[in-house]
């Protein structure tokens, strides 16, 4: 309980707001963690100085933003809470029509709210006065975000916050007053909980080693560069399946069927894990991404394909002159190629002078850890392009060979002049995509900030 997580010695100091705001919770013995933070001015200044799980800041989306408001009743006038995740904007005309109003909803100034009850700007909540007030949330707080899927707002005061489970307060609020859930915000949400991914591997493993590590790489990346990585808890939920079996697919055309069915039952595995898209870290078995899309379809999961991303990829960027490097059943483009629509582009194969390199390259692949083996692959890959390939661009449709660039970052795009297309890192930043398209968007200016 709140009460429980602040010293003896700090209890007696508690402003009065906030003590009532901890008594809520232990009245109703709800689950919460008490901070203190620096000064807060608005929603996202609070976020942003929040700690939790020994984070120094919080998603926009995690922060509740609360707003007090006289409502216009048939049977008068009375007060109302509204409130709602803090990247999203009130819209006071669809909480108004939710309240059934007679007249529009006003906003209270600052002093109004003192002489109301005392709080001030910025120290709204739904705790310090919890009968007092009709209480409004928004669909959205119900929604399933990134872990710990837990909320935070100030406790009473700037410099006090309290961390709860949205749904029990809701709960515990209406057995005292007033409550009302329903779609007050002017945003069109796509998703109320976040998207999983699930990965089948084996051919080899390290396959899907290393497409998990581009995920996650893609995703911190991006954060980052918003300002909005926390850590652990901001990257997706992952579902790795690794079956040896896979290596089948190795000889695909000549056991296609026995591979098939290794397939079959592992989507079939996948599809029971919670999974909403499924992935193969591997250029071989895409080959049967139509009998995959159907059972995945069925469960309502969509599966990606990295050939398809690849294929898109190609024809964003106009590349028409292309090298691939592959096994014989993907590079050739036949039958049981799942690159085979590359046809109708300028395709060559590995000239035969490079195979020699890149069969050497295939074995030293396999015992990659040291940094010593690492450079030499890199140096048999340097010389498989200089005698193999003689376009442009290379498609390197061979897991090994995306191993061993994801060791070279800086070599991934460009090899000794050759532009690079590594199927395993753009699939990475596919799945990677659909993850960070699904988590709240919003914008740093122009919201309705607060507290």
């Amino acid at each position: 309980m709140s009460k429980k997580t602040i010293d003896a010695s700090v209890a007696e100091n508690i402003p009065e707001r906030v003590r009532f705001a901890l008594e809520f919770f232990d009245r109703h013995k709800l689950w919460s963690i008490v901070s203190r933070n620096s000064m807060a001015t608005s929603c996202r200044d609070a976020a942003n100085k929040r700690s939790r799980l020994g984070n120094k800041g919080i998603p926009l989306y995690d922060e509740l933003k609360s707003l007090c408001v006289a409502m216009y009743r048939p049977s008068g006038r009375t007060y109302g809470l509204l409130h709602c995740r803090a990247h999203e904007h009130f819209d006071l005309d669809a909480a108004n029509k939710l309240l059934g109003g007679t007249r529009p909803l006003a906003r209270l100034s600052s002093d109004e709210l003192t002489a109301l009850g005392g709080a001030g700007y910025g120290t709204v909540t739904p705790f310090s006065e919890a009968s007092r007030f009709v209480q409004v949330f928004d669909t959205g707080i119900k929604s399933s975000y990134t872990p710990p899927h837990t909320m935070i707002t100030n406790a009473g005061d700037l410099t006090w916050a309290v961390e709860f489970h949205p749904e029990e307060v809701i709960s515990a609020l209406s057995k005292v007053t007033e409550v009302h859930v329903g779609n007050i915000t002017k945003e069109q949400r796509s998703t109320e909980r976040l998207p999983s991914i699930g990965i089948l591997t084996g051919n080899g493993p390290e396959s899907g080693v290393a497409l998990w590590r581009g995920i996650n790489e893609a995703v911190a990346k991006r954060l980052t560069d918003l300002g909005r990585m926390y850590g652990d808890l901001s990257y997706p939920r992952i579902v790795v399946h690794s079956l040896p079996e896979m290596g089948l697919s190795m000889e695909l055309a000549e056991r296609h069927e026995d591979v098939w069915n290794v397939i079959e039952e592992a989507v079939r595995q996948l599809c029971t894990a919670g999974v909403n898209y499924i992935a193969i870290a591997c250029n071989t078995t895409p080959y049967f991404a139509d009998r995959i899309r159907k059972i995945a379809k069925s469960k309502d999961i969509k599966f990606i394909s990295i050939a398809d991303v690849v294929f898109e990829y190609i024809k964003k960027e106009k590349i028409t002159d292309i090298t691939i490097i592959g096994i014989p059943v993907v590079a050739e483009l036949g039958e049981f190629s799942a690159y085979s629509r590359l046809k109708t582009l300028e395709v060559h194969p590995v000239n035969e002078f490079a195979k020699p390199y890149l069969q050497e390259l295939g074995y030293l692949v396999k015992m990659l850890g040291s940094s010593e083996k690492d450079a030499k692959a890199m140096n048999k890959l340097r010389d498989a392009l200089r005698f193999g390939v003689t376009t442009e661009n290379v498609l390197i449709a061979l897991t090994e060979i995306s191993i061993l660039l994801q060791r070279f970052p800086r070599l991934q795009s460009e090899i000794g002049g050759k532009k690079v297309i590594d199927p395993l890192r753009l699939y990475g930043e596919a799945l990677a995509n659909l993850y960070l398209q699904a988590l709240p968007q919003y914008s740093d200016e122009g919201a309705d900030d607060y507290l």
